[in-house]
């Protein structure tokens, strides 16, 4: 298209483009911040005005679970909102308690008990006022999401109420727990360095072991990613569970010689220890004072060598696991005491096991240093007791001049859309008078979903292959095309770095400190773009704009090819008559128009429709007037296509920049609506640097696509690329016109393969290689070596690229704590005993223990992936994968030959790009009728393989920068059950013997039923 009159070319300048799209990101999370003070100022009001109550009852408080609701029943008056894209009730908000709390598999006269639990019927009293602020911010800022409050004693509150999800693999059992989520931790606790202490002597084989084992797992998922950890374990010595000391010295890893960090609490990092625990044995002696010792010159030598960036700055922590013993370590103690590096260390003891031997001295650890006792005796008590142990210690103190902290998460999935999303937090202090300190009582937090933040990206002007992406303090991803869904929103937060998606190279490295440090900057680099999972292109200008994004830890940048330009199409009177036709039409999940991004339903395009014409509609004017010009100059094309039945095409259709998309047949619209997304458009993103004609084979045949262009003076931009999806039948028997009358070739005597830029198969002369079916296939499968000749002489290259966020079949679990000899499964009997003697011993944690153990004896078997956040959704698991990707090089014509393993002769054959395609003419000299090759190309595979061995020490330490607010290491000051007087010891007696008696006859009701 020439010179068209309505559309006018003008050159991108990056620069200009992220510092709007980063005040824009500036100005939403500055609303969302308003928001959320609103919310903390009337719960902390709350807890001031409200009146303990001990008669309250589940009946008459009636909460409104949302494990009740169900979507659009009448029932429940839910209604379907649009901007939340899910059925809600917008006059009360949700309640969620987890499992462990009062809901679940509880025998049901021990349930009807649990339920009237008066902290948390008080505390779902007391919050309720804040529905009020919910609705109120609600209607005031039509960007406003989830709201939600999440308590310490569990339960949480969610605006508007919805209905609970639970994962169908997961049987009906919910395993959430807001307080294991990352906006509640970041929240809740303040950063921190810990060493976890784990005893392996004897004493703790079998059970125990194992019972220890998952509940360090446990405490390490809790820990974030601003927290910096390591692990080891200790008999009558210590030594790090995963040993992976180097000297710089003497270039050794014994471990007397040398010093270890901290490493980041990342995904990547919490895998490697958690198989350094699974290979734990246990033998010989305890020694609590060497273990100490250990750890303290740990943090003493890790203070000394930490490079920047490294150690949470903040708050130091040992925790200590155990059966318990004697020893009481009064030297060790009084030699650290008086050390600037280690004199504010807490320590957090825990003692495991059914039957703990004695355990005064673990309890008096904690005491003396300020740090908190648990005692954990079941599997099923793991996760609530983990969760207690330390959030009410670590918890930052309230600043003194009532000005909260706000807290940013990195990317994680949403409990109740299963989108990634970012969160915003805030802790919630209780300012009642009755209270010595103030005291934590929760979190309160604001869902921003990752897809608003993508909507106020400049779209149509960066073009197909650029692209806007975010990274926090750490250089972990918020925003990019590549970050992917996770499995489940029970996962961890991915934690994934932009050099994981990016090119690992030194430019990239600095580009990503740069953004990490707050720097602005433009920069130009060559590097690869990525068309497709199995398809790079070489670029040699990539341009990359960024800077931070103020009053966040985040920083904003944008991509786009160098030189580039984009469109801007007036508003004539004639384009304002044009209505959008919805017939064979899909659109682009932009946001047209305000809080409006459309779908793929007929109803959805309607509403956008009905909005573009309506003028108290915000619509980006760019971007409807190009989409209205789009449809102009598609229509003939679309028409002609209708009247066309030729066999030869499976569809066809066209794609734009403005993000139309137009098709036919009808049938393949689910395969078009994969590529509505322009940022996920292949045969977009070709067209933008190819100029030519691209092919994307595929087994069934190839799709064929051409760029449209618009040339405006002397500039010329893409404005779309129409495409052609051609049948293997048909690609071959054009492929097979257009040879036959070649003079020096006789097809008969060669195979003629057509191959792609990553080394597909286009198209063949011949159906089959020797029983393998060759449309489609890549060259490296087949059983000639020709892809080595092709690499080693230049005409393709070859990079390894790994994917740290690929599923892949769930392994079996073994559990061991102790090699074969620990594998130990208790009879009713052994569990009711065991039941018992925890709770004679334990009177301080009755509160938990009776109905923990009640638990153990009726749930069904949970494997140890419950207990740590790793979770079996449909039989998969997060892994890594790794495959090769091949792509042009700089050779664009070769004539070689191959050595096969069944002649002592070379087999002749040239190569040759077809000019302005991506495409690469094969002949080898190899008729029908000659005997197989034998040899296979021993070059990596473009199929993705399972990375099975990761390396022992491949911990991640990239540079990152703390977070400059200090605030938060003011942890309150606690006793953590130090104190206790006679009087509550008292009470606590009388309280077991009552529960004892009452649960004594719920047991032999389950013996004797079963």
């Amino acid at each position: 298209m020439n010179d068209d009159a309505i559309v006018s070319v003008k050159p991108v300048y990056l620069p200009t483009m992220v510092e709007e799209m980063a005040k824009k990101i500036q100005d939403h999370f500055a609303s969302k911040r308003n928001a959320l003070q609103e919310i903390v100022d009337i719960l902390e009001d709350a807890t001031t005005l409200y009146i303990w109550n001990d008669d309250l009852r589940l009946n008459t408080s009636r909460p409104l679970l949302m494990k009740d609701l169900r979507d659009l029943d009448p029932s429940n008056a839910s209604q379907l909102d649009e901007r939340l894209g899910v059925a809600v009730r917008h006059n009360v908000s949700g309640i969620h308690v987890p499992l462990e709390v009062y809901e679940g598999w509880l025998w049901p006269n021990i349930r009807e008990h649990r339920e009237q639990d008066p902290e948390i019927l008080n505390g779902l009293q007391w919050s309720a006022v804040v529905d009020q602020v919910f609705q109120k911010n609600y209607e005031k800022d039509p960007t406003l999401m989830w709201q939600y409050f999440a308590a310490q004693t569990g339960f949480m509150r969610v605006y508007p109420a919805t209905s609970w999800y639970v994962p169908p693999s997961l049987v009906d059992l919910d395993l959430y727990d807001a307080r294991l989520r990352p906006w509640y931790i970041q929240g809740s606790v303040s950063p921190k360095d810990m060493i976890i202490l784990m005893d392996r002597s004897g004493s703790v084989h079998g059970q125990t072991f194992t019972i220890m084992k998952w509940a360090v797992k446990t405490l390490i998922d809790t820990l974030g990613e601003n927290d910096f950890v390591n692990v080891a374990a200790f008999n009558s010595t210590t030594e790090w569970v995963n040993n992976c000391t180097v000297c710089e010295v003497n270039k050794t890893s014994e471990n007397r010689d040398c010093s270890q960090p901290l490493v980041q609490a990342t995904a990547n990092n919490k895998k490697i220890l958690f198989r350094a625990i699974n290979e734990l044995e246990d033998g010989g002696m305890a020694s609590y004072s060497n273990a100490l010792t250990f750890a303290y010159e740990a943090f003493i030598q890790f203070e000394a060598t930490r490079k920047e960036g490294e150690g949470a700055g903040c708050l130091k922590t040992i925790m200590l696991f155990s059966d318990g013993g004697t020893e009481w370590p009064e030297e060790v103690f009084k030699n650290y005491s008086a050390n600037n590096y280690t004199k504010s260390v807490r320590i957090f003891t825990y003692a495991v096991g059914p039957h703990p031997i004695p355990t005064a001295v673990l309890k008096q650890m904690a005491c003396t240093t300020g740090g908190m006792y648990s005692v954990i005796t079941t599997r099923s008590s793991i996760r609530t007791k983990i969760q207690e142990s330390y959030s009410s210690i670590l918890s930052p103190a309230q600043p003194q001049n009532g000005f909260h902290t706000d807290q940013y998460t990195t990317t994680y999935t949403s409990a109740v859309t299963e989108e990634l999303t970012v969160s915003i937090s805030q802790p919630v202090y209780n300012n009642s008078d009755y209270t010595n300190t103030s005291s934590l009582v929760g979190v309160a937090g604001i869902d921003v979903p990752i897809k608003t933040l993508k909507n106020l990206s400049p779209f149509e002007d960066i073009g197909p292959n650029g692209y806007a992406f975010i990274i926090n303090n750490n250089g972990f991803l918020i925003l990019h095309p590549g970050l992917q869904k996770q499995l489940s929103y029970l996962s961890a937060p991915p934690h994934i770095d932009l050099l994981d998606v990016e090119e690992d190279t030194e430019i990239m490295t600095l580009i990503r400190d740069d953004m990490i440090t707050g720097k602005s900057e433009t920069v130009q680099i060559p590097g690869k773009i990525r068309i497709d999972d199995h398809h790079h292109i070489q670029h040699n200008e990539i341009q990359f704009s960024y800077t931070p994004i103020p009053n966040t830890p985040y920083s904003l940048g944008l991509v786009n090819l160098k030189n580039s330009d984009h469109m801007i199409v007036q508003k004539p009177e004639t384009l304002k008559k044009i209505t959008l036709n919805i017939s064979l039409t899909l659109v682009a999940p932009w946001e047209y128009c305000k809080n409006q991004v459309p779908g793929t339903d007929i109803d959805q395009l309607m509403k956008l429709q009905a909005s573009m014409k309506d003028k108290k509609k915000k619509c980006n004017d760019n971007l409807i007037q190009g989409l209205l010009w789009s449809q102009g100059w598609t229509r003939q094309l679309l028409q002609k296509w209708q009247l066309d039945h030729s066999q030869d095409f499976f569809s066809r259709s066209i794609f734009t920049r403005f993000g139309l998309s137009r098709f036919f047949p009808n049938s393949v619209k689910p395969d078009v609506a994969r590529w509505r997304d322009p940022w996920h458009n292949p045969a977009l993103r070709r067209g933008e640097v190819n100029k030519g004609v691209s092919v994307m084979p595929h087994p069934k045949g190839a799709y064929i696509s051409a760029p449209v262009t618009v040339k405006k003076d002397k500039s010329q931009v893409l404005a779309g690329v129409v495409g052609v999806n051609f049948t293997a039948n048909a690609l071959r028997h054009h492929f097979l016109e257009h040879i036959k009358d070649s003079e020096w070739l006789n097809q008969e005597d060669y195979l003629l393969l057509l191959l792609d830029d990553g080394g597909l198969i286009v198209t063949a002369n011949r159906r089959e290689f020797f029983g393998v079916m060759l449309q489609g296939r890549f060259i490296g499968d087949l059983s000639i070596p020709i892809l080595n000749n092709l690499k080693d002489s230049g005409v393709y290259k070859m990079d390894i690229v790994v994917d740290r966020q690929a599923l892949c079949e769930q392994k079996k679990l073994i559990e061991s704590s102790a090699g074969l000899r620990s594998h130990h499964v208790p009879n009713i009997f052994t569990l009711i005993v065991n039941f018992l003697m925890e709770v004679f011993s334990w009177t301080e944690y009755l509160r938990y223990i009776i109905y923990s153990g009640i638990l153990a004896v009726l749930a069904p078997s949970v494997d140890a992936w419950t207990e740590w956040g790793i979770t079996q959704i449909g039989g998969l698991e997060d892994c890594t994968k790794e495959r090769a990707v091949y792509y042009f090089g700089d050779m664009h014509s070769l004539s070689s030959s191959m050595k096969c393993t069944n002649t002592s002769d070379k087999i002749p054959f040239w190569a040759h790009r077809l000019p302005n395609t991506n495409a690469l003419l094969v002949a080898i000299e190899m008729s029908p009728n000659s005997p197989e090759c034998g040899v296979f190309s021993d070059l990596p595979s473009i199929h993705a393989q399972r990375v099975e061995e990761v390396e022992s020490c491949a911990y991640q330490a990239r540079f990152r920068k703390r977070l400059a607010s200090q605030a938060a290491c003011n942890a309150t000051v606690g006793d953590g059950g130090c104190n206790r007087s006679p009087q509550q010891l008292e009470i606590s007696v009388v309280l077991l013997l009552l529960m004892l008696a009452f649960s004594t006859g719920i047991v032999s009701s389950i013996y004797h039923n079963n």
